[in-house]
């Protein structure tokens, strides 16, 4: 057996072994479940609590995912946004919306608003988040100084 048809067996073995990235249990989350960790993890992104958020991931030793995660919720530490409830689901798929205002200290600030969806997944008993996505995201830049001016000037 040559190297390249190891190679090719190696992964095809791996690939069913791990069920093709599917849920592990092969069981989908209950609507409730999906829910309630849904909904806590949009919050933790947006109240900046990156450990509650990573805790919610369905892999959260997985690097990349953790990465996002943390990326996300960084700029929300000081400054929460809001997360509208409830959220929309189609299938393993949620979405909320959100909206935010984040200051600075020499008198600007962003007003953020978009939507996060979210897809669940089950593994070994527990729902948690497989992956998420910002999208939509809309941001609108502003200086103290917009409420001195005049609306034509605006």
């Amino acid at each position: 057996m040559t190297v390249k048809a190891s190679i090719v067996l190696l992964f095809i073995a791996c690939s069913i072994g791990s069920g093709c990235g599917g849920s592990a249990s092969g069981e989908e989350p209950s609507v409730g479940a999906q829910r309630h960790v849904a909904r806590q993890f949009a919050e933790a992104i947006f109240r900046g609590q990156t450990d509650a958020a990573v805790g919610l991931l369905i892999e959260p030793h997985d690097p990349a995912l953790s990465w996002l995660a943390n990326r996300a919720a960084r700029p929300w530490k000081a400054q929460h946004a809001s997360v509208r409830l409830p959220g929309r689901r189609t299938g393993r798929r949620w979405t909320f919306r959100y909206a935010g205002t984040r200051t600075h200290g020499n008198g600007s600030f962003e007003e953020v608003r978009g939507e996060i969806v979210i897809v669940l997944a089950a593994s070994s008993g527990r729902t948690g988040v497989e992956f998420f996505v910002l999208r939509h995201g809309i941001t609108r830049f502003g200086t103290h100084h917009d409420s001195l001016l005049l609306p034509s000037n605006r």
